[in-house]
């Protein structure tokens, strides 16, 4: 887990004094949460970065598995590897988080869900976090946004890759295989990979295998093309309900592609304009336990297409982006009304990053257009201030909102009707942090937060047997984030993190059922930088579960995961390493509904070879 770092070559420290920053930065790293790279110092929101190499310390499988240790964000693991898990920031909806994948959301349009425990890690570069709305950059995403950067070919190299292999118990495996390289002005980077387990726990067992390629030309110093193109297909368990003697399952094939422009006008002034589109088709099952005869399936597809346009410009003190978004989704499925809905987005914004000593303000706009809910304006100021090199005070304003699914909007299932009156939902947020290396070898962050929601999507009962989506509710969620880590000592460094979440329900004044009210991370890392390298990270969330009694929690324990690496051979040309995890060691429980109970112990091991 790693959180916000700070540049020490902005802040002018000398190299004695960067010790507690520079275990967390990295020195050329810029961050895009304004769609355009600038220094994390000049970053008014609350920021986690995730770099590559820290996930390589967890073996994680997935990007469930990445989440799960961050500070701010809940992970409601559902089973073992690929298995199908929600994600919500500073307790927000799993509806509300937006994850894209270089600058392509991978939200379901049906029910705007984020299908992060089959999304693979392999090409992954890093991960930016924004925890709290960013409408005024990227449109629909109350809660918060997930960016995933994904891997570039190496232009130092002019061949490269890797090849790795893990077994588990209960057949799990995870096979990957990766390589990049260049040729001239053309360079290529592709991943191909696979996992097979039977779950871990009961009816959850996953097979899916991934592909993912991205093409690069240069053909004149200010001119770049790019093509990234990305394919996922697997099918899972999903649980079952022994008192209601049902087995659920769903299948999924993921495809997205991306071709990009970028032209330098000037050193300063450049101009980007992408394509995207996107396909999903997924099958729900559900099944009698007993006999295992299926009892009824929905499929569901997907078709978006769009694009976008930035100009940038970077001159003195300012950095200014201008920019526009366009987006055409339609669903085909059975449980939509009249059986396929459509929706066109599109979107004009625009920002600044005035940087002004050691102060910075970034005032930014946006404009958002949809066919099925309306209109909305979302303005954000951020501002930064650095004080004696070593601290950073940071504040954020924002109105936000999110465009409610399609599958609220206009499901027609069983027991669900239509509501094409439905709005979107709107939310004011506050951000204040800070973010210090003062003590010597000690980094420390500090966030307070404040979300207020109205306009919130509720069903609303029409009979004993159906029910649609309004606009009813009102919430407030707020709260606090903490986090440290040390600088290392005889290899070896310490972190933590705490978060608090009040959510209530300003209707009726109370608490909101299901929203982590807090949770703890705890972890040591250790690396020789030589051949050995091992993580130890202990999760624990209280859940603050529903109040259904059929639904039943339970979440007393901390869960602790070990990860150990070594290195057997290692020179310019060939590396060898060896890696074990021990998941869930003492046993612990920890998940929010007794039809899909958390894995219990269990062990992997593999070899990774470079080249």
């Amino acid at each position: 887990m790693v959180s916000i770092f700070l540049a020490a070559s902005v802040f002018g420290q000398s190299e004695g004094e960067t010790d507690a920053l520079s275990m967390i930065y990295k020195d050329q790293d810029l961050v895009t949460p304004t769609r355009s790279p600038k220094p994390i110092s000049q970053v008014g929101e609350n920021v986690t970065v995730i770099d590559a190499e820290e996930i390589e310390a967890i073996n994680a499988h997935t990007l469930a598995d990445v989440l799960y240790h961050v500070t701010g964000v809940q992970v409601d693991v559902r089973g073992g590897p690929g298995s199908s898990t929600n994600v919500l920031i500073q307790g927000s909806d799993p509806r509300h988080v937006r994850v894209m994948v270089d600058g392509v959301t991978i939200n379901n349009l049906t029910d705007n869900f984020p299908d992060i425990g089959a999304f693979p890690i392999q090409q992954i570069e890093r991960i930016e976090i924004i925890k709290g709305p960013a409408s005024s950059t990227w449109g629909s995403s109350l809660g918060g946004i997930i960016n995933i950067i994904t891997k570039s070919p190496d232009p130092e190299h002019k061949i490269g890759g890797s090849v790795s292999a893990a077994i588990g118990e209960r057949t799990t495996g995870d096979y990957r295989a990766d390589m990049y390289g260049t040729a001239g002005s053309f360079a290529y980077y592709i991943f191909g990979g696979g996992i097979t387990s039977d779950g871990l726990t009961a009816n959850t067992g996953t097979g899916k295998g991934d592909f993912y390629t991205k093409l690069q030309w240069q053909p004149a110093r200010q001119t770049h093309l790019q093509l990234t193109v990305g394919y996922d297909k697997g099918s899972r368990g999903d649980g079952q309900a022994p008192l209601q003697n049902l087995s659920l399952r769903d299948s999924f094939e993921y495809f997205f592609a991306s071709p990009s422009f970028t032209y330098d006008i000037t050193d300063s002034l450049n101009i980007e304009v992408a394509a995207r589109v996107s396909t999903k088709r997924n099958r729900q099952y559900v099944s009698a336990l007993d006999s295992g005869a299926e009892l009824q399936s929905l499929i569901s597809n997907e078709l978006s297409a769009g694009g976008s346009a930035k100009l940038n410009w970077r001159t003195g003190m300012n950095n200014i982006l201008v920019g526009a978004d366009y987006d055409n989704g339609a669903v085909d499925s059975a449980g939509i009304l009249d059986g396929r809905q459509s929706q066109v987005r599109w979107a004009i914004f625009s920002n600044d990053t005035l940087a002004l000593g050691d102060l910075s303000v970034t005032p930014g706009i946006r404009y958002d257009h949809t066919s099925t809910n309306g209109d909305f304006v979302s303005p954000s100021i951020g501002l930064t201030y650095t004080l004696f090199g070593k601290t950073i005070f940071r504040g954020a304003f924002s109105r936000g909102f999110n465009t409610p699914p399609i599958g609220d909007t206009y499901g027609n299932g069983i027991s669900s009707n239509p509501n094409p009156n439905l709005k979107v939902e709107e939310v004011r947020s506050y951000s204040l942090g800070v973010e210090t290396a003062v003590l010597k070898d000690l980094w420390l962050k500090v966030t307070g937060f404040l979300h207020d929601i109205r306009d919130v999507i509720t069903p609303e009962v029409l009979s004993p047997a159906t029910f649609t989506y309004v606009n009813g509710g009102k919430q407030r969620r707020q709260g606090v984030e903490a986090e440290l880590r040390t600088a290392p000592l005889f290899h070896t460094s310490l972190l933590a993190g705490y978060t608090f979440i009040d959510a209530t329900d300003r209707v009726t004044g109370q608490e909101i059922a299901g929203i982590p009210r807090y949770s703890v991370d705890l972890g040591i890392d250790y690396n020789d930088n030589d051949s050995l390298r091992g993580a130890l990270r202990g999760h624990y969330i209280w859940w603050n579960g529903d109040p259904d009694p059929t639904v039943t929690g339970k979440y007393t324990a901390m869960i602790w995961d070990m990860n150990l690496a070594k290195k057997f051979f290692d020179n310019e040309h060939l590396a060898l390493e060896a890696f074990f995890t021990a998941h869930n060691i003492f046993n612990g429980a920890q998940y929010t509904d007794n039809r899909f109970p958390n894995p219990q112990r269990w062990f992997e091991g593999g070899l990774k070879c470079r080249f």
